[in-house]
């Protein structure tokens, strides 16, 4: 009886909701029949989400990123309205405001359009265009006519709105429910794009994201503020504290920077799911190691003007590179968009853990339309479609190694609720049945004294990455500090010092094996570990800089 209740409960489990069996049916593909692998996507990711094959569009525009307005008007916007009106999925009827035409939209039955690969990115600025802005009082530097192809083709179900500046988004920091249950999609539609550095990269995305749909997002998330004061700039670190305070409070294991540099190359970031940071022209830190990828179905956001004036690229800007790194979803700037429009990671963040699509997250997030913002990554992606129990039920009955993970949540989730013992012994069992390296980690960081220094020891005997072992290593030394066994300390970082000895964090190492020494009394090898300073410090002097 209690075996066919537990795979009754799997089966709930791993349903989707009734609304999201409803998404794909109200999702248009466009795909350029100018790419020939275009197509191939775009039948993959139909098949991989049952869209119906007579919500595929063709449209015939030059292969390429950057096109011109009138490319746009002719090989993209009209060839999808034809399908959309010709298909009766899209239902119009003209009008007049102050003798000009405009259409309004009186029935559509598709909310969501993805594009694929090969389909076009932005569109270049115009001079011949020549309007006023849509609302009085707006500043000249937004009179602009470039945009995202995305969010030009947003407001498809409306015509006759200037195509210079931004446009009010509707859907911004609504509380609604959802845009597909009711639609909003007489106003406007969620366009975002399947796309990225090469044709393999986009599978994989599509198969990152419906495998982290039906199991969950699970690792670690990363938050790299600047500590700006800036009143004009002080945004975008509140965005990201606040990202980091809804993740924290979804009980993932977190960390926040609020220095003005962004992560070091050698900075431990390991198992990364979730990345919001600012503000770097081109991918640099942690991401740029041969050794760096993200988990899969993560999701992954750097905020600067250009971070998407390219995505298919494996080293220009922000969002090529990290797709290439392994994220199934980012978002970013064709052109200069300014700060205050681009998406606020902190509405995009509560929207996605409340269990809601990417794109509809996305689009709730961002304050303006005709714009310059772009988001890649599978429509429908929704990694928190399941509860975290449900996770874990499926987990466990798949034998998933993800599961470790899912546990690690459920642990922070029970400390932050003041369940502190409960959170204990559950990481204490869970750590030792499973051999796990986060929860023995984590269990160090809930413990002090012997405790901690033993549950950080088992996660190095287990740890196989040297980004764990660089993290739980320093956690272990400032453990013999606070205890006063310096000794043991200075071990911890001679060992640290020896065995990151090439990369750009040893001088830190170096420097704390210096001190250490000079605190026990052994002059001769703190003025040894001196020598490694001078040397290091020498050494950087002589290397050319990089402006």
């Amino acid at each position: 009886m209690k075996s066919g209740w537990f795979i009754f409960c799997l089966i709930l489990a791993a349903r989707p909701l009734f609304a999201a069996e409803k998404w794909p049916q109200q999702t248009l593909i466009v795909y350029n029949d100018r790419d020939p692998d275009s197509r191939l996507l775009a039948d993959y990711y139909a098949q991989r989400r049952g869209i119906p094959t007579n919500l595929v569009c063709a449209i015939h525009a030059r292969p390429v990123e950057t096109i011109t307005r009138r490319e746009f008007n002719d090989d993209v916007r009209e060839p999808i309205l034809r399908f959309l009106t010709r298909n009766g999925l899209l239902v119009q009827r003209p009008y007049v405001v102050d003798n000009k035409p405009r259409i309004e939209t009186i029935a559509c039955r598709i909310s969501c359009i993805a594009l694929i690969y090969g389909v076009p990115l932005r569109i270049e600025s115009d001079p011949t265009v020549q309007e006023r802005a849509y609302t009085s009082g707006t500043r000249p530097e937004l009179i602009r006519n470039e945009a995202s192809v995305d969010s030009e083709l947003a407001l498809l179900p409306v015509y006759g709105l200037p195509v210079c500046g931004p446009l009010r988004n509707p859907l911004f920091d609504t509380k609604a429910g959802g845009f597909f249950d009711p639609p909003m999609n007489r106003r406007l539609l969620l366009v975002g794009r399947l796309d990225g550095p090469d044709t393999a990269t986009v599978r994989r995305m599509i198969d990152d994201a419906i495998t982290a749909e039906q199991y969950g997002l699970h690792g670690r998330a990363y938050f790299d503020a600047r500590g700006i004061q800036d009143r004009n700039y002080v945004d975008g670190d509140y965005w990201i504290k606040n990202s980091h305070e809804s993740f924290v409070k979804a009980g993932f294991e977190c960390e926040l920077d609020e220095n003005e540099s962004l992560f070091g190359e050698d900075h431990p970031m390991t198992d990364v799911v979730f990345y919001t940071g600012w503000y770097c022209g081109n991918v640099v830190g942690a991401f740029t190691r041969s050794d760096f990828k993200f988990r899969p179905g993560a999701i992954a956001y750097h905020i600067h003007s250009s971070s998407a004036a390219t995505v298919r690229t494996r080293v220009t800007g922000w969002v090529g590179p990290m797709l290439t790194k392994g994220a199934a979803a980012s978002m970013g700037s064709v052109f200069e968009p300014y700060l205050a429009m681009t998406p606020h990671i902190d509405i995009f963040s509560q929207r996605i853990l409340a269990g809601r699509p990417f794109l509809e997250s996305a689009y709730v997030s961002d304050p303006m339309l005709s714009w310059q913002n772009t988001y890649v990554g599978d429509p429908l992606y929704r990694p928190f479609a399941k509860s975290l129990d449900e996770q874990i039920l499926l987990l466990k009955f798949d034998k998933r190694p993800e599961l470790e993970w899912a546990l690690l949540r459920k642990v922070n989730l029970l400390n932050l609720a003041t369940e502190t013992d409960a959170a204990l012994e559950l990481c204490r069992t869970k750590a030792a049945e499973l051999q796990s390296i986060p929860l023995h980690e984590k269990l160090g960081d809930l413990q002090a004294n012997t405790n901690a220094i033993t549950a950080y020891q088992r996660a190095l005997t287990l740890a196989t990455d040297n980004g764990t072992r660089v993290r739980v290593s320093i956690k272990l030394a400032n453990v013999f500090e606070r205890e006063q066994r310096n000794a043991d300390a200075l071990a911890v970082y001679e060992g640290l010092s020896a065995s990151q000895a090439l990369r750009k964090n040893a001088v830190k190492f170096y420097e704390k094996s210096r001190d250490l020494a000079r605190t026990l009394g052994d002059n001769a090898k703190a003025k040894a570990w001196q020598i490694k300073v001078d040397e290091y410090v020498q050494a950087l002097e002589k290397t050319p800089r990089k402006d």
